[in-house]
């Protein structure tokens, strides 16, 4: 590109000369972030209105000026105004390179034009240009535009990302969470729970965001355990001046704010509970503090509150700390009613149940960042994530079921409820280094620990029969789990470690391309243990029951009364240590990796990255549970050790300045996961869920190619096509059982994906009223086109799958996403109002078996309204309304009638706030 530049200078140049004209240009570096290119900088020719902006690479050009003396004036958001004096010769071009730097003064002098580039979408859109590698990024500007709140809902306005209802699980391209990856500044994360692979993204509030990049081509610098795509957060960094933020919104939902609630008995308000493990020793003594009785409320409104602080002190001329900090606090509440059927076909219906959830959640987060530059080539940087995230729900389902009282009188009910509480901490510490030596060298590192705290505590489970002619409800007692409390708790510890060398063919910033050679290490453990207290009641035909105050029936005088009797999943012997071993498995995963890429610039045009990646992974895991599966006993372990050797190529090929021509092929690998693997049974209210021992990984073949054109530095239109090959895939299926669905994970068979997507960012009207009003109104969509193929393993003699192929879990044939904007600027105040629209057509939610067909997810479309104003630089208001289509989520069974078996609605959610900049 500066090659590009200059040429066309010189050209200009002998053009020009016989008329006495000559020309400016030159380079504006970032002295905050060790003299990288500083784009997006106002450049002015002062006095006069001629100015632009520099581009990527930091360089700006003034062609054809006359003869004379000129000053430019140089402004970027948080740094220093400069005004510089040159003189123009006639036929010759004046070069000025511009170090820019923070400023100590007021803001008040410097006009804003732009946001900080490392959270711009020009800036973001301008990197994906530039890249090698395909990547999309969504950044903090554009977050705060479409209302995002969270990691997780920013990767759903990215081309081909859709997400399962209910779940935080994400889907690339159809893939889920066992085929995708998540870092953190390019550093894994653990799962904070022990059901997924991947942490949940919602925990990361927008206010800690940079940008999240999601990378869906390879390359050998990062884990190659994926296939879907990589989710990169990167954290703030404290740059520019001193600032002060204080946020505070709050929220209500139509179906839920101000109604009747039902919320569970044991964390507070704030989503806070200290006990979180079991306290029973003696099955004699009926030692729960919690209530079986879910406390009765109204629901409040909403609420949430953040503050944000930044400070930066300048040691010396070089070398300067800053510090960035941020903490919240967010809750919700929200009430689901509907429907659930358990359907086996149009003549053979199992449950049937009338639903009321009630859901609350709660979450506090804190992060601090804190950075020392030594010098313009040395930074040390250490980041400090805690999250502490608590989600309650309370499933109340009436109905009848073939297990319980159907057959003896029509006029019985039966009803199910089932508490839930689960609460995560996550810790994260983060040590990164960079480092630049000469002009052609550069060594980057960085270390990791997390932590996370996973606990389950007293999840209480009650069945009953309702009586109608009687006017009484009875204990109902089918099996050993219809009345139980269970505790699960877990403890899972990370280290994680990533070293590079990086040789620059050239300079760091004219050159050739780079040689990478690095190191990935990574060392996960984890301790799993859960223990079901079930009540055995000892004549449940005649124990009536007050739903409104369940402790008068699970109590310690009916315990020593004989009414029930307490078990455990190992049985009843108080004076057997075995009865109070709890159901368990411990894991471990190391992986050592080293790669070598390679980025070579043919020419200006094109430009090639190819890599190796050799990698090591190792997975033990040891379970002592009461579940046995074929070929394993209910006490065992099993031991998963691969080398792998995985090549990677990008190519990319620029036919002019505005289109790119891309190319990428890979091979990568995805390991199943620990709980995929342990025979540990999870239960819902008419579900159970366990692990599969003989799973063994999958090896995925990626190939995509892309076209890209940028009208505009705020605008692209892009079209690609992608395929990809997963041997011995993992899928979730439906197999039978004792009970109605029992689920579980298999190595099902080779699948095949072929799609097609489509990009666009357009500016569709921008008008500068004057120096300080202008009107914008912008438009972006992406759509997934998708075609997934599953072919079962017919020689797999553990499952009966139903037919001889399937479409793949969780993908969605069609997704599409669409945003209207339109932004009003008045000086320092600033109107956006934005429609945000998502849309994905019907997908598999589990695969069938024994003659059972698919569950489908029925298509939703989701329609948001944001609106934000600014004041001026101190004072701002938002306006969210959320899901205003209030659609109906449901699910069926893929049989010709299509018959509902799940269905609820979510109701509409308006929040408002106002936000303090000090």
């Amino acid at each position: 590109m500066k090659k590009i530049t200059f040429l066309f200078i010189l050209l200009a140049t002998v053009f020009t000369y016989a008329q006495s004209t000559g020309s400016v240009s030159g380079k504006l570096t970032d002295k905050e972030y060790n003299n990288e290119p500083l784009a997006f900088a106002n450049v002015l020719i002062k006095g006069t209105t001629t100015g632009t902006t520099s581009d990527f690479d930091g360089l700006y050009a003034f062609n054809d000026l006359a003869v004379g003396d000129y000053v430019l004036q140089f402004s970027f958001v948080g740094y220093e105004t400069q005004e510089i004096p040159v003189t123009i010769v006639a036929g010759k071009v004046t070069e000025v390179n511009v170090p820019m730097g923070a400023s100590a003064a007021s803001l008040d002098e410097v006009v804003i034009t732009t946001t900080t580039k490392r959270e711009s979408e020009t800036a973001l859109l301008l990197e994906q240009k530039k890249a090698v590698i395909m990547k999309q990024a969504i950044g903090a500007q554009e977050l705060e535009k479409k209302a995002v709140s969270d990691a997780g809902a920013a990767t759903l306005k990215v081309t081909g990302v859709n997400k399962k209802e209910g779940s935080s699980k994400i889907y690339v391209r159809g893939l889920g969470d066992r085929y995708n990856s998540t870092t953190l500044n390019g550093l894994p994360l653990p799962s904070n729970d022990p059901r997924n692979k991947n942490i949940d993204l919602s925990l990361f509030s927008s206010g800690i965001i940079e940008n999240v990049g999601i990378s869906k081509s390879f390359s050998s610098t990062f884990s190659s355990d994926v296939a879907g795509a990589n989710v990169d957060i990167v954290s703030k960094e404290m740059s520019g001046q001193e600032f002060f933020k204080v946020s505070l919104s709050t929220g209500m939902n139509t179906q839920t704010t101000f109604k009747d609630f039902k919320q569970i008995n044991g964390s507070n308000w704030i989503g806070v509970n200290t006990d979180t493990k079991h306290k029973v020793r003696d099955l004699t003594v009926y030692s729960f503090d919690n209530s079986f009785t879910p406390n009765a409320i109204k629901a409040s409104p909403n609420v949430g509150l953040s503050l944000n602080y930044g400070n930066k002190f300048q040691l010396n001329d070089e070398s300067s700390i800053s510090f960035f900090l941020v903490g919240s606090f967010d809750n919700s509440y929200l009430f689901q009613e509907g429907r659930n059927e358990n359907i086996i076909d149009a003549g053979n219906v199992g449950t049937q149940w009338d639903t009321e959830t009630y859901s609350y959640g709660a979450s506090k987060m804190l992060m601090g960042n804190v950075a020392y530059k030594i010098n313009n080539n040395h930074q040390l940087s250490f980041n400090h994530v805690f999250i502490h995230s608590n989600t309650q729900k309370i499933e109340d389902f009436v109905g009848t079921t073939p297990d319980i009282g159907r057959d003896e009188d029509d006029n019985r009910l039966v009803n199910l409820m089932l508490q839930t509480e689960i609460q995560n901490k996550l810790f994260t510490n983060q040590l990164l280094s960079t480092n630049k030596f000469g002009e052609s060298v550069d060594v980057n590192a960085g270390l990791s620990y997390n932590a996370i705290y996973n606990d389950e505590p007293d999840r209480r489970k009650t069945t009953f029969i309702i009586d109608n002619d009687l006017e009484k409800t009875r204990i109902s007692q089918n099996a050993v789990r219809d009345n139980s409390r269970f505790y699960g708790n877990l403890f899972e510890d990370d280290i994680a470690g990533n070293v590079n060398f990086i040789k620059y063919l050239g300079e760091r910033f004219e050159n050739k391309g780079q040689i990478t050679l690095g190191y990935n290490g990574r060392f996960t453990q984890r301790k799993f243990d859960g223990m079901y207290f079930d009540h055995n009641f000892t004549n449940p035909r005649n124990t009536f029951v007050d739903v409104n105050n369940l402790d008068a029936t699970f109590n310690q005088t009916n315990l020593d009364n004989g009414v029930f009797g307490v078990e455990t999943s190992r049985g009843r012997n108080n004076d057997d240590a075995e009865t109070f071993l709890p159901q368990l498995y411990d894991a471990d995963k190391t992986t050592h990796a080293a790669f070598g890429d390679v980025v070579y610039k043919f020419s200006e045009k094109f430009t090639a990255n190819a890599g190796l990646r050799a990698e090591n992974v190792k997975m033990n895991v040891a379970w002592d549970t009461n579940i046995s599966f074929p070929g394993f006993t209910n006490n065992s372990e099993i031991a998963l050790d691969k080398q792998y050797f995985l090549p990677a190529l990008n190519l990319k090929y620029q036919l002019n300045d505005k289109i790119n021509l891309r190319a990428s092929g890979s091979i990568t690998y995805t390991y199943p996961q620990f709980k995929e693997i342990a025979p540990f049974t999870y239960e819902g209210i008419n579900y159970q869920e366990s692990g599969n021992p003989a799973l063994q990984p999958s090896d995925n073949y990626n190939a995509e190619l892309k076209f890209e054109l940028f009208p505009k530095k705020s605008e692209v239109i892009a079209v690609g096509v992608f395929g990809k090959l997963i041997e011995n895939s993992i899928n979730r299926l439906e197999r039978n059982s004792a009970i109605e669905r029992d689920f579980t994970f298999d190595n099902s068979g080779d699948a095949t994906i072929f799609g097609a997507e489509i990009e666009a960012k357009l500016d569709l009207y921008n008008k500068e009223i004057d120096d300080e009003k202008s009107q914008n109104f912008s438009f972006g969509t992406n759509a997934t086109f998708m075609h997934t193929d599953l072919k079962f393993n017919t020689n797999n003699t553990a499952f009966n799958y139903t037919g001889t192929s399937s479409q793949l879990e969780g993908a969605s044939p069609f997704t599409i996403n669409a945003d209207l904007s339109y932004k009003f600027t008045n000086g320092e105040k600033e109107t956006i109002s934005t429609l945000v629209f998502n849309y994905q057509s019907d997908k598999v939610y589990s695969i069938g078996t024994n003659f059972k067909e698919n569950i489908i997810e029925k298509a939703v479309p989701i329609l948001d309204f944001v609106f934000r104003h600014n004041f001026n630089e101190q004072i701002g208001v938002k306006f969210n309304a959320k899901n205003l289509l209030n659609p109906s989520f449901e699910r069926y069974r893929d049989i010709p009638e299509k018959l509902t078996m799940n269905s609820y609605k979510n109701g509409l959610t308006i929040t408002a706030g106002v936000s303090f900049n000090f």
